[in-house]
């Protein structure tokens, strides 16, 4: 009996001197789930109004779940703070509960449609494990604060916003989300925690609720992830709480994101950790827009996080939130834009991609703008080669309400013979909308290897894809030899790739068949893709206007 009493003695050190930091760094005790039981009382906190956080009363339901798949604690909230938020708010998520002055866990999700006083809690036991997987939810369970706020977002902006964050299970709203809060108040378990992706002009991020701090400035929030993606690099900020909205569907706080006073470093199942200090990786980006019609000007400098997922749908949704805030309609026209991005390789070598074009639609051109923006973006962001550290963006944008387009009507040779490595004149007539037509010239310098006989060539504008068909359709009626096998890509290569694209405002002529397999470009793939490559004869003069139509001519090449 006395051996089996030492060893009990023995068990008990050891788990307390295992749970000694944990409680001394908190300074605070925990309570397992396996000590809650039904009926009992506690105490939660929270902020609903400013910095100051408050108390409502909790009272325990029942524990659901399993060792295996994690427990969740059912409770019914109360109080004048539940009664005035409007019942268990989103961005309530973190919020701790006390029971006889023991931690026992955080509000973490309620169900949508429901009596709000009641939500559910993750165990505090699964917070401090953040590595490990929590149990599932199930579908009709939603957390409570999946709600972004978008800060500096238009209507139309947060619209396209909304469409992006769709796929990521994310929802934004316009209310609050912005300011220059800053305050030298001590944060504490209940205070008021914000989580950005995006920071400056712009603002995008979620509130949330401190649920344990450390004494070395780490802390535990949420109670359930923010959006999972593990390791993590968003911004911590400090939060204002204008409010508590009631609403028939989920009641949610609403407040301004501040400064930036830390970095998210995990983001799992069981909620979010973060160290106070440290400030996350961002990558700068800064967008001017001019609409020409009307003579106004204006930009966005932000801040991104750096996370190579997310990064695209960042990128577009600030961008065309800017243009939409400046061009402020909608409809069609016409949109000249130019952008770089700048990075290193892994092993320090600078990348850049420096692309600009224009863009006519007779409606929705605003959406069309950031397009190869995104695509650069994700290529630099997702490729399978190596980790690209983009430390630059910036996008131009110039958007009116006139059609600047012309279609290419006709083309004539300045002579009909021409030798190997001859600089050929072609007089190109154009149709612009609604204008005279006019004409201009351009040059095409014969392939000083070129055989003598029929040179055929295709004149095309740049936005014109009509001669892609016809072309794959002569090269089947003329047996043209097929694309050489792939060769194999790199990174440059995709870039250069971009760089070298055509343009919609450029006049391209290229050799319109080549019989000759020792003339075929060297294609990396076949179809649609190697045929807009191109030969290496090709090429292209930029014009102040999109081009669009094509047309082709015959030449002989002699001796």
């Amino acid at each position: 009996m006395k051996t089996k009493k030492l060893l009990l003695t023995f068990i008990f050190n050891i788990l307390l001197l295992i749970s000694l930091p944990l409680v001394c760094a908190a300074n605070v005790p925990l309570m397992p789930v396996e000590d809650v039981r039904p009926g009992m009382h506690g105490t939660g906190k929270t902020v609903i109004s400013g910095e100051t956080v408050e108390n409502f009363d909790v009272e325990v339901i029942g524990v659901t779940g399993s060792e295996a798949t994690g427990y969740s604690i059912l409770v019914r909230t109360s109080g004048d703070l539940i009664e005035k938020s409007g019942g268990v708010a989103q961005g309530m998520s973190g919020s701790p509960v006390y029971i006889n002055g023991r931690l026992v866990g955080a509000v973490a999700f309620g169900k949508e449609f429901n009596d709000p006083h009641y939500c559910f809690l993750t165990p505090i036991g699964q917070m401090l494990d953040l590595l490990n997987e929590a149990s599932p939810r199930p579908s009709e369970f939603i957390p409570k604060s999946t709600v972004l706020m978008a800060g500096g977002f238009t209507g139309k902006g947060l619209d396209y916003l909304n469409e992006k964050l769709a796929p990521l299970g994310l929802e934004a709203t316009g209310a609050g989300g912005s300011g220059d809060f800053t305050s030298t108040k001590p944060l504490e378990p209940g205070s008021a925690i914000g989580v950005s992706l995006i920071r400056g002009d712009i603002r995008l991020g979620a509130l949330g609720t401190i649920t344990w701090m450390g004494d070395d400035g780490s802390l535990l929030a949420f109670g359930h992830p923010f959006m999972q993606r593990g390791d993590s690099n968003y911004f911590l900020d400090r939060v204002w709480i204008l409010t508590s909205l009631p609403n028939l569907q989920s009641a949610y706080k609403v407040g301004n994101l501040g400064e930036t006073i830390g970095t998210v470093t995990q983001d799992r199942s069981a909620g979010i950790a973060a160290k106070i200090g440290a400030q996350p990786k961002v990558i700068p980006m800064y967008v001017a827009v001019t609409d020409t019609s009307r003579g106004v000007n204006g930009s966005a400098r932000t801040e991104l996080i750096d996370d190579d997922a997310l990064l695209p749908a960042m990128v577009d949704a600030v961008t065309y939130n800017t243009v939409t805030r400046v061009a402020d309609r909608e409809g069609g026209g016409t949109a000249r834009f130019d952008f770089r991005i700048d990075g290193r390789s892994a092993g320090g070598e600078q990348i850049l991609i420096k692309r600009e074009n224009m863009y006519y639609a007779d409606t929705g051109i605003l959406k069309m703008i950031s397009q190869e923006l995104v695509q650069a973006a994700t290529l630099l962001a997702q490729n399978k080669f190596e980790k690209i550290d983009i430390y630059n963006i910036e996008a131009n944008v110039a958007v009116g309400t006139e059609p600047e387009v012309a279609e290419i009507v006709a083309a004539h040779p300045q002579k009909l013979e021409v030798r190997a490595g001859e600089v050929l004149n072609i007089d190109v007539e154009l149709q612009p909308y609604r204008a005279a037509k006019i004409t201009k010239t351009v040059q095409f310098t014969v392939p000083k290897q070129q055989r003598a006989g029929k040179l055929a060539l295709n004149v095309r504008g740049g936005s014109s894809l009509a001669w892609m068909q016809e072309m794959m359709k002569r090269q089947q009626e003329e047996g043209i030899p097929a694309a050489k096998q792939p060769q194999r890509r790199t990174l440059k290569d995709f870039i250069a790739d971009i760089n070298n694209a055509d343009q919609n405002n450029e006049i391209i002529v290229d050799i319109a068949a080549l019989p000759d397999p020792d003339m075929m470009v060297q294609q990396q793939d076949a179809g649609f893709a190697a045929a807009l490559q191109g030969t290496p004869a090709k090429q292209k003069t930029t014009m102040n206007f999109i081009v669009d139509g094509t047309a082709d001519i015959m030449v002989d090449v002699i001796d």
